[in-house]
């Protein structure tokens, strides 16, 4: 096949759109609580315990999901575990707007977890095999941009619904009405995702390779199927050689394999350790000068949502022409000096400006750096061989973290001693730190996978183990050398 043949970017980007409307129920499932939490510990009597399990919930369904994601992926396929999510979402919806108990809301909650687990792994794993290599960055961006722009989205619903209503029909009926919302994003998902071809690497890795070209025909208009049909035989021969192994005998027995899972899951690790979850679950008290409304105070989290949406675009429109290193170490370095602003506006209590204008910029660089560049590496950077395995624990560690993060955040934060020497800028600092930490991990150990086909990953990994830094060596990917995620 020739180097030059030409993907028809728009149907590869029509079908990334759909499979990331799990991503939307991502961030709509998790931002919805958000502006319901009171109303619903008012309208069930809840006790302080149990409302923060109405909170927390939802993460032990995340893990749950996650964890079991990569197997039923490789087992069933990656359409039929996103329609298992997309099941998941539609029941969690309607128990939650329906829930008559404080039992059933939770379980309904734990089910959007599951729906979450199963969407967050597969989504971006499918838009990766899909896209080719020099569109891939934007592709799998646009997984990110769905999640924190439905997040934004339903900042603004729960607004639009609660604004001028009184305290009784919130508790009553307007909880409700935010839950109920998610019904539109689960509809909309339930019949797009009955569109979706499966993951041609998922059909040449269980030997159908008919139904693998069918898909690459359409990406490729050009496709000479003859030629690719000797490709796709080839690797289904290849790949049958590790099909049914233990992903984690392969690991254990293979460096580079093991170099590409602490990699990939500190990466998913770090971006919960970044501080961002913090910013964007205690924005109210970060930006509050003393003399706003409860309402002023909703409207301007919604800001937050806001930049956090437009770094997600800048940064899928950069990583695939700049790379995603220097992009990342970029945002990094803006995410630093964002946290060193807003920890000096808390440590000298100079809230107004400084406070709300450092904690935008600072989600703002986090969007670019490690808000869109986690999902863009860990749905690149494993190898074929373990990549279904090694996703959901990356993402199940994404989710443990988050939860370790969010929990203990506030214990260390209203710590009396610290509280009166520094304000709350002591938590920021130690922020600060883990993003220099960051910094100094992207340089030393996380490669650049910019236009690298998906099979050439452990290729590109063994090179940064010996030599510490990506060999010139490492082949770009190419129609005739991609791994058929997009190119054959």
């Amino acid at each position: 096949m020739q180097n030059n043949r030409r993907c028809n970017a728009r149907y590869v980007y029509s079908l990334c759109c759909i499979a990331t409307l799990g991503g939307v129920m991502f961030g709509y499932s998790t931002g919805v609580i958000s502006g319901t939490v009171d109303s619903i510990q008012a309208h069930f009597q809840l006790d302080p315990s149990q409302t923060g399990w109405v909170v927390s919930s939802i993460f032990v369904g995340c893990i749950i999901g996650s964890l079991a994601a990569g197997k039923l992926a490789e087992k069933l396929g990656r359409k039929p575990v996103l329609m298992l999510a997309t099941i998941a979402f539609a029941l969690s919806a309607t128990g939650s707007t329906f829930a008559d108990s404080f039992t059933l809301f939770s379980a309904s909650r734990i089910i959007a977890g599951l729906g979450i687990g199963l969407a967050g792994t597969v989504a971006p794993m499918y838009m990766s095999e899909i896209a080719p290599a020099s569109i891939r960055g934007k592709a799998s961006g646009i997984f990110n941009l769905s999640l924190v722009g439905s997040q934004t989205l339903v900042f603004l619903v729960n607004y639009l619904i609660g604004r001028g209503m009184s305290e009784a029909w919130l508790v009553d009926e307007g909880w409700r009405w935010m839950m109920g919302a998610q019904f539109v994003p689960v509809a909309m998902m339930l019949f797009c995702t009955l569109l979706l071809p499966e993951s041609p690497q998922w059909c040449i890795t269980h030997q159908q390779g008919e139904r693998a070209l069918r898909v690459l025909e359409k990406i490729y208009p050009e496709l000479n199927k003859e030629e690719a049909r000797q490709i796709i035989a080839m690797r289904s021969e290849s790949k049958n050689t590790t099909k049914g192994g233990n992903p984690l005998h392969d690991i254990w027995q293979t460096p580079v394999l093991r170099y590409a899972l602490i990699v990939g899951c500190s990466i998913a690790i770090l971006q919960q350790l970044t501080g961002a979850s913090i910013v964007m679950y205690y924005a109210p008290l970060i930006l509050n000068t003393g003399d706003m409304s409860k309402d002023t105070l909703l409207f301007q989290t919604i800001f937050i949502g806001l930049l956090n949406a437009m770094g997600a675009f800048i940064a899928m429109n950069l990583y695939d022409r700049f790379g995603r290193l220097p992009v990342m170490k970029l945002g990094t370095i803006g995410a630093i000096i964002a946290l060193l602003l807003l920890s000096w506006s808390m440590y000298t209590q100079q809230s107004g400006y400084v406070a709300i204008g450092s904690a935008l910029l600072f989600m703002m660089m986090f969007a670019i750096s490690w808000g869109a560049g986690c999902w863009v590496l860990i749905s690149e950077i494993f190898p074929p061989r373990i990549k279904s395995y090694a996703m959901g624990l990356a993402v199940s560690l994404m989710w443990i973290f988050n939860f370790l993060v969010t929990q203990f955040f506030p214990v260390l934060n209203e710590i009396p001693a610290l509280q009166q020497a520094f304000h709350g800028a002591f938590s920021f600092w130690i922020f600060t730190a883990i993003n220099l930490f960051c910094l100094i991990f992207l340089v030393r150990f996380v490669p650049e996978t910019r236009g690298v086909a998906l099979d050439d990953i452990e290729q590109l990994l063994a090179s940064r183990m010996n030599s510490g830094s990506v060999s010139s060596s490492v082949p770009m990917a190419s129609p005739a050398t991609h791994n058929m995620e997009g190119k054959p």
